[in-house]
């Protein structure tokens, strides 16, 4: 059986979202893969859990799975797996249960210097490291993303999972819309146009763009230079380019704007229409504006890096990333110049490259998928945890936590990981040393006593306490599994217990300081949750007194009204 996780697709159709180009490929591919061993899947934010979903039919989960009941099952994730840390989780939770994991890779962009948003790259880390845990196989959009993802894992010393390079087609249809012309803003200028199509953001280097018209406008006159197009969401770190463009009115409108979206429709006919594109872009992981532009035959300028040439061949023009003065040249002399510019056409209109499809890239995933089935499952790396050091398990999580700690996760929670009434992790560690080992887990909970199952046997403790659990004897380097689940979350109204740590005692390191600190910290901690305990206690009991009060007044309000009504 082949799940296919649809949860960034579905979420971006509900919240109505305009799609960027990782949800224009699963729009794509997703129904080309659906069929009678395919289903589609959704990661179920509220408990952590993937749903069969009945896509596209319904944009809501249907069933909870257990993967472990599907033997010779495969995961295929098309999206953003990057950007949700619960789907992250719940990837490692189904691969723990035996399923096979396949991911489709686009790019390397978060953790390049490429204008985009830092937040991401921690995240994004997560994600590799997932890849390199976990993937059975992980084709990429192009050679290049492919070259970039062995690069990095490589220089880290981390497993490379095996995959193919797919290349991808136009995410539009130059055949599609050819009957019927809509007005688009700045198309009718009274000069000819050129476009730029990509999200508004640092990396695609619309600065690059905008300085290079201005520069062409002073050399030949604004009346002489095609206006430039920009189609595009605003994305990250794109203020300096919108700011330009308020101070110096658009560059005296030579300069359109179309942040707001466009049509399919729209989009072809400017494609069509247009005397030529650019894409200056400083990193992609394929360019697909450069080769949509090509398959309606108009010639594009693109910066030379990256996935760059490979979607544009040797039918584009190429410029030095970054170089604005070539960047200049290259637009004066191939595209400014009629003769060179009806070249251009002509060599794309007489190419004999023949155009990839969507059920191309189907048929390459689809190859993937039945190469995952027939591998071995990487093996799972589990830290090693260090005697008597505290490790938090606060948010924001790491590539350490993701490995500790596996199963259906609920949102991370700044003080650490929150374990709900029937929700099982389980806690994975190497032991750094051989003998008798505890493990030792800090929790949280509301006032009251609580039950939480560790390795089969109930621990009962209150707020704040440390469960500590014997695990026995071992030998150093080997894989110690908890199962913790919890059994009886007390009065509280969140319904969940928390863990907030967790240390590991060795015997032979008792009179170490470490050992000490760890006492202490033990101490502090328990210390604390009476204090706490003791202080909700006074103040639920100031509450009961008061309302005790209030009752007994109004009792006695009554009485009076009743002894002092006059008597009839």
């Amino acid at each position: 059986m082949l799940w296919i996780d649809v949860t960034d697709l579905v979420e971006f159709t509900v919240s109505g979202s305009t799609v960027s180009g990782v949800q224009r490929v699963e729009e794509q591919l997703v129904p080309l893969l659906l069929g009678e061993n395919s289903r589609a899947v959704i990661l179920d934010r509220t408990i952590g859990e993937f749903l069969e979903i009945d896509f596209p039919h319904s944009m809501t989960g249907i069933t909870p799975l257990n993967f472990s009941e599907h033997p010779d099952s495969v995961l295929l994730c098309l999206g953003a797996t990057w950007i949700n840390d619960q789907l992250m989780a719940a990837v490692r939770a189904a691969v723990s249960q035996g399923v096979h994991f396949v991911d489709y890779f686009y790019d390397l962009t978060p953790i390049l210097d490429a204008g985009h948003a830092q937040h991401l790259r921690p995240l994004f880390e997560r994600y590799l490291a997932l890849l390199s845990d976990c993937a059975d196989r992980v084709p990429a959009i192009s050679q290049s993303s492919r070259n970039d993802l062995e690069g990095y894992l490589r220089t880290r010393e981390m497993r490379i999972p095996p995959g193919v390079a797919t290349t991808l087609p136009s995410g539009l249809d130059p055949h599609e819309y050819t009957s019927t012309r809509e007005s688009i803003e700045g198309e009718s200028t009274g000069n000819d146009y050129a476009l730029m199509v990509g999200t508004i953001e640092a990396r695609k280097n619309h600065m690059l763009a905008f300085n290079a018209w201005q520069e062409l406008i002073n050399s030949y006159g604004a009346e002489n230079i095609p206006t430039l197009i920009c189609v595009g969401k605003i994305g990250w770190n794109s203020e300096e380019f919108q700011e330009r463009l308020r101070a110096t009115n658009n560059l005296d409108g030579k300069i359109v704007l179309r942040s707001e979206g466009v049509t399919d429709s729209q989009l072809s006919q400017l494609y069509r229409d247009a005397t030529f594109t650019i894409y200056p872009s400083n990193y992609e992981g394929w360019g697909l504006p450069v080769s949509e532009s090509l398959m309606f035959g108009t010639p594009v300028v693109a910066a030379n890096n990256s996935s760059l040439t490979e979607a544009g061949v040797d039918l584009a023009c190429y410029f030095p990333t970054g170089d604005l003065i070539e960047f200049v040249n290259v637009l004066q002399r191939e595209m400014l110049d009629k003769g060179k510019l009806a070249q251009h056409r002509q060599r794309i209109t007489q190419s004999t490259l023949t155009p990839v499809t969507w059920s191309d890239i189907a048929a390459l995933v689809s190859q993937e998928v039945q190469s995952a089935l027939k591998q071995e499952q990487p093996q799972q790396i589990s830290p090693i945890l260090v005697d008597w050091q505290t490790y938090s398990l606060a948010a924001p999580h790491t590539v350490f936590t993701d490995r500790l700690i596996i199963g259906n996760q609920r949102p991370p929670q700044p003080w650490g990981f929150p374990i709900y009434t029937g929700q099982q992790i389980t806690i994975n560690f190497t032991r750094e040393i051989a003998g008798e080992l505890t493990v030792h887990l800090g929790t949280l909970c509301e006032a009251g006593i609580v039950t939480l199952k560790v390795n089969g046997t109930e621990h009962t403790f209150s707020r704040g306490e440390f469960v500590s659990i014997n695990i026995g004897a071992g030998k150093a380097g080997e894989l110690v599994q908890l199962p913790v689940s919890a059994t009886d979350v007390g009065p509280s109204d969140q319904g969940f217990i928390g863990l907030t740590s967790i240390t590991v005692e060795g015997e032979s390191a008792m009179a170490s300081q470490q050992y000490e600190n760890f006492a202490v910290t033990k101490l502090e901690a328990e210390n604390h949750a009476l204090r706490t305990d003791a202080a909700q206690l006074r103040s639920e009991l100031d509450a009961a007194r008061a309302e005790l009060d209030r009752k007994s007044q109004s009792l006695l309000s009554r009485a009076s009204r009743k002894l002092n009504r006059p008597s009839e």
